[in-house]
């Protein structure tokens, strides 16, 4: 079967400390403050910000759709301690979309058109590849805006690092044309990697959220010497 989803009640709320697979850390969870993204078809599409703008947007979107409109991307960062408390190191362990605030009863892999949960092995799930560290959200519409933007890639790495290599903090808003709010990105994890996108849903069956897992905390009962990485097909 899939891969079944992440422990999201720990990865979307802040607490700790976890085990961390590094001897002298633990992990805690520390979420961000929100910050807005347009969704003007409402049509959801995750994807590394370098990339954007290079296929289909039809095919790029989810099948999972929400009304158009503004909604909050709210970051949970894994803050890593060492025995004295001091920060070693933070990363982004999950982007979630909130479209609705009310509580999930049911998680589900996001799916582009063609993608078939029921036609994957076990472990395998449908993700986006990061070579780049960093991942996004951002409208269908938005995306095929983007096509005629040659040099938004650009735009992306200077806004990332304005001077100096220093790096800005997740999140990072950029416009597109007249719209301040068209695509949130932020960087990923520990780097690249494939990502799946999960869409959780209400008791009703309405989408609540769309959650991208970046892989940085284990189950607590997963063996640490099982076989490798988890499969990945785009």
């Amino acid at each position: 079967m899939a891969v079944s989803p992440p422990d999201f009640a720990r990865l979307l709320t802040a607490g700790g400390p976890y085990p961390f697979p590094v001897e002298g850390l633990e992990a805690r969870i520390r979420v961000l403050p929100g910050v807005p993204l347009s969704l003007p078809s409402g049509r959801v599409v995750a994807i590394e910000p370098f990339m954007a703008g290079g296929d289909d947007a039809d095919a790029m979107a989810f099948t999972a759709r929400v009304a158009p409109g503004t909604y909050q991307v709210v970051l949970s960062e894994i803050v890593l301690l060492d025995a004295g408390g001091r920060v070693k190191d933070r990363r982004v362990a999950a982007a979630r979309l909130v479209v609705r605030d009310e509580p999930v009863a049911r998680w589900e892999l996001a799916v582009t058109a063609g993608q078939d949960p029921a036609r994957l092995g076990d472990d395998e799930y449908f993700g986006y590849p990061v070579d780049g560290g960093t991942g996004c959200f951002l409208d269908a519409e938005t995306y095929r805006a983007l096509e005629a933007e040659e040099d938004f890639g650009d735009r992306v790495f200077d806004a990332m690092y304005p001077g100096d290599s220093v790096t800005v903090p997740s999140p990072i808003t950029l416009a597109v044309g007249e719209d301040p709010t068209a695509v949130v990105f932020f960087t990923t994890g520990f780097g690249d990697g494939a990502y799946a996108t999960w869409v959780g849903r209400t008791a009703a069956g309405e989408v609540a959220c769309f959650v991208t897992d970046f892989v940085t905390l284990s189950d607590e009962d997963e063996d640490e010497d099982e076989d490798g990485d988890e499969d990945q097909k785009d």
